[in-house]
């Protein structure tokens, strides 16, 4: 126990004399540690400035991947790199200049052109700018002998304007009135402010729509099925359809040279299927050993080319004037003749012919002469050449 004086009671401290019951709790009240109340709020969020005054940087980096696996995958990977620097870029056919692609062009036929034309947008617009090139290239190795034997009619535009009124006159457009009525049924009748009208052009417009119909009728007549007729003096809706379908494909030909080479596959089409139809179906009494028209062999069939057509064979002077004369026409190639030296002679090459023909038109339109004296004298001229003709064909029989 403490003694009284000393430093030790001199640091306790003092209770009151008397006892009280709270005197611990007083005690206990002098020595505890008061920590004040702090509100009850949120933590005020930061705004976006103070945010982006102090940028985050990222200083994380990729742990570096050191195993048998992964050096296997970049080894397998810098071989495929290395390897498609050695290999030559792939080319594309319109990568080749221009004037090759159009000559490989040139060796195809022309439904295979058309059929390149939806490869792609830039080759059909390759193939649209060099369409006459391409044409020519076609004509030249394929239907060389087709394209003199069907010349393109000229558009009535292209015609020098110092003949239009000679073309557009009335008494001219009477002379072709017979090209209105006979042919009516199965070639649209030329329209004089589109096409020409010289003879020359009228002749082509009428064969390139027959040729277009003729080939219209071919599974009717490989399969044995009549053509339907039309009674004279109607037009019924179907035909009339018809011939306006054919028209629009011999306008496209004046326009676009493709479709003309179109028309010029078609027709040798229709030639060789007319050809090899009519081998097969001889008639009685045929002798087995006779050959094909035109000497035509299975080789000159795939080569699709009418080069078998130079050879020796009948002309074709007569225009198949109704749908029935079609059961009959096995090759029909006009405006040529075969000489006596055994070569084919074609009298209607463009453009002389159509030249001449413009200046025969004015010289008839100015003419002097009344038309009763250049009537006969047309008569008189008509008859003078079917008598050379006959004496020709006379002449030709008795050798």
């Amino acid at each position: 126990m403490a003694q009284p004086g000393s430093k030790e009671a001199q640091l306790r401290p003092t209770l009151p004399a008397t006892p009280d019951i709270n005197s611990a709790a007083a005690l206990r009240a002098q020595y505890a540690i008061e920590t004040p109340k702090m509100p009850r709020r949120r933590p005020k969020k930061l705004t976006r400035s103070e945010v982006e005054e102090e940028p985050l940087v990222d200083t994380t980096t990729a742990l570096p991947l050191n195993s048998k696996k992964t050096g296997r995958m970049q080894k397998r990977q810098n071989k495929k790199t290395l390897e498609a620097a050695i290999k030559p870029a792939d080319m594309a056919l319109l990568d080749l200049p221009a004037e090759i692609v159009a000559e490989v062009l040139g060796y195809l036929r022309a439904s295979d052109v058309f059929r390149l034309t939806r490869v792609s947008h830039s080759m059909r617009d390759f193939i649209n700018e060099n369409e006459k090139a391409i044409s020519n290239d076609l004509i030249r190795r394929r239907y060389w002998i087709l394209y003199r034997c069907f010349p393109l009619p000229v558009p009535f535009k292209d015609v020098p304007a110092e003949f239009h009124d000679d073309l557009l006159n009335g008494r001219r457009q009477e002379l072709l009135h017979i090209h209105r009525k006979s042919y009516h049924q199965h070639v649209e009748m030329v329209d004089p402010y589109s096409v020409c009208t010289c003879m020359t052009c009228v002749f082509a417009w009428n064969n390139l729509c027959l040729l277009v119909d003729l080939h219209h009728w071919q599974d009717n007549l490989a399969n044995r099925e009549p053509i339907p007729m039309i009674p004279r003096g109607t037009q019924p809706q179907w035909n009339q359809d018809l011939l306006k379908r054919n028209a629009d494909v011999v306008r496209l030909a004046m326009s676009q040279p493709l479709y003309y080479t179109a028309i010029l596959e078609k027709h040798l089409a229709t030639i060789t299927g007319t050809i090899l139809r009519f081998s097969q179906w001889k008639k009685r009494g045929a002798t087995p050993s006779k050959p094909r028209l035109y000497h035509l062999t299975d080789w000159d069939v795939a080569s699709g080319t009418d080069e078998f057509l130079d050879r020796s064979g009948p002309p074709s002077y007569d225009f198949p004037f109704h749908r029935d004369n079609y059961y009959s026409i096995e090759a029909y190639l006009p405006n040529r003749k075969f000489g006596v030296d055994g070569k084919w002679y074609y009298y209607a090459l463009p453009p002389a012919s159509h030249e001449r023909d413009l200046e025969w038109t004015r010289g008839m339109m100015q003419s002097s002469v009344s038309r009763e004296e250049r009537e006969r004298k047309a008569l008189a001229n008509l008859k003078e050449h079917n008598v050379k003709w006959s004496q020709y064909l006379e002449s030709k029989q008795s050798v």
